[in-house]
């Protein structure tokens, strides 16, 4: 079949290797034990697996007894089987095209957020939507929140914690202005979040009491007197950073290309500026999936963040998983750290929660796809330490 999207393959259980699910076990421990990107576990299971109870969102399901593994094939000989994997290949162009696919995604957002021995996590469900593209290429998406957050396993209970959730909710939904690389630049909706905000107000003010509800109201009377105050407080917004990054842009010939990413990892602080290298794999990964590395070191920290008599060190390392007929993304896993006297470090997780088998075919003319049995990468020098 030939077409802009992807296919979802028969399901069965029947083929498959299986690992046992231990106690205790996470994605991490069984992808180490493995030697597998825990990704590409997930995506396999999730294809394959019959009932829709058996898949695997943001954890292993506690009824789980075992994860589907692609089988394992042998030659007459006893060596291992090299299964041909798909190529990507460009034509005259080295780019990858940001294309508006008008579907829905939904997506689970983990955050985990190290500072110094203290760990805290955060995790919600959202959507994203195109809705529409104007004249001059720029697209517009609508994203919202489909969950409740969920703070170190669970849902906000602390008065402060509702109070912040009903008022972060106002932002929702949020229209944004893409450009042609997928970088997010705008808002779209502002006055319709302002007026948003003077319709709840009274009624968040009636439900709370307290001088600790005036500073929280304060505070977003500020944020909404112009769009651009909101903006800058949307720059610390992880999932829009991670998400729509301008990935979506030229590579030289080497399918890989030195650039620069501010990454907001101390909220309300200057972004932090690392030096990177965005890398095209060659081949589609097992699941057929476009993958995309990008990997850098702390160019310069701004805003005083640390002092000039004890130079510190920062590292930033992200892989993204896109859908080769239409290029959308369908999962994101970033890194990046900072070592201050007081080392800070965030892990950000984003998935589409409908996995499913891709089928290539239908992909643009600028770039397609051909099969080949795998040989050593000439750029892996370049990402050795990955």
């Amino acid at each position: 079949m030939a077409g802009n999207g992807f296919y979802i393959a028969e399901r069965n259980e029947d083929g498959h290797d299986k690992h046992s699910i231990k106690k205790g076990d996470t994605f991490e421990s069984v992808a180490e034990e493995l030697g597998i990107e825990w990704q590409t576990l997930r995506a396999y299971h999730n294809t394959h697996c019959v009932a829709d109870a058996d898949v695997i969102n943001a954890y292993f399901p506690s009824h789980l007894k075992f994860l589907l593994l692609k089988p394992i094939r042998l030659q007459a000989n006893g060596e291992l089987e090299e299964e041909p994997l798909k190529k990507v290949i460009f034509n005259n162009s080295f780019r990858i095209p940001f294309n508006r696919a008008k579907v829905k995604k939904n997506y689970v957002v983990m955050y985990t957020m190290e500072n110094g021995e203290q760990v805290n996590t955060i995790k919600y469900k959202a959507s994203v939507n195109w809705v529409a593209t104007d004249k001059n290429e720029y697209s517009f998406f609508e994203i919202d929140r489909q969950s409740n957050l969920c703070i170190n396993d669970k849902e906000a209970d602390t008065i402060a914690e509702k109070l912040s959730e009903q008022i972060s909710s106002i932002l929702y939904p949020l229209v944004i202005v893409v450009d042609q690389t997928g970088k997010w630049i705008d808002i779209h909706n502002f006055k319709i979040i302002q007026e948003r905000w003077r319709t709840r107000k009274q009624n968040i003010l009636g439900n709370n009491e307290g001088m600790t509800i005036n500073k929280y109201l304060d505070f977003v009377d500020s944020m909404l007197v112009e769009k651009d105050n909101l903006l800058k407080n949307l720059l610390d917004d992880w999932f829009l950073t991670v998400l729509f990054n301008g990935i979506h842009t030229d590579h030289t010939s080497d399918l890989a290309f030195t650039t620069t990413v501010d990454f907001p990892i101390i909220p309300k602080e200057v972004p932090v500026k690392f030096e990177i290298i965005q890398k095209i794999e060659e081949y589609l990964n097992s699941a057929n999936m476009l993958v995309i590395k990008r990997k850098g070191i702390l160019a310069d920290i701004a805003n005083d963040i640390a002092s000039t008599e004890n130079p510190q060190l920062g590292n930033y390392y992200a892989i993204y998983h896109l859908n080769p007929n239409n290029y959308m993304i369908e999962n994101v896993s970033l890194v990046c750290n900072i070592m201050l006297d007081n080392p800070k470090k965030v892990t950000i997780e984003i998935h589409n929660l409908n996995d499913s088998k891709v089928i290539v075919g239908g992909v643009s003319k600028s770039l397609f796809v051909a099969e080949e049995v795998k040989k050593e990468s000439f750029l892996k020098g370049l990402f050795k330490h990955f």
